[in-house]
């Protein structure tokens, strides 16, 4: 009886570790979306945000957030004005990746 109630212990920390992870990729989505607009002035769908954030790796303000935000404000200098913007990032484990951006309405 005394290891049922370990493992369920066990399994309570990891569930909780594992909920805590994807809050750190939500918040760095939003850090993401919003230093993009404000920087370059690139207002990306929160989809996309949280998809570069995934794809990425993002967690916190490591590796692949500020050179992703570059890559953006890369592109829009270069007088990119359409709806989609594709960047390629080193993510978290040093691999090249692609990601598509969408942008916004001018409403959201």
């Amino acid at each position: 009886m005394k290891l049922h109630i370990l493992g369920a212990i066990a399994l309570a920390f990891a569930t909780a570790g594992h909920v805590q992870a994807d809050d750190r990729r939500t918040a760095a989505a939003f850090y993401f979306h919003s230093f993009t607009k404000s920087a370059c002035g690139f207002n990306m769908t929160a989809e996309s945000a949280e998809k570069a954030a995934a794809t990425l790796g993002m967690s916190n303000f490591h590796d692949p957030f500020f050179p992703a935000v570059t890559a953006v404000c890369t592109e829009v200098k270069k007088g990119n004005k359409s709806k989609v913007i594709e960047i390629q990032v080193r993510d978290s484990h040093n691999a090249l990746r692609k990601v598509t951006l969408e942008k916004a309405k001018w409403w959201q």
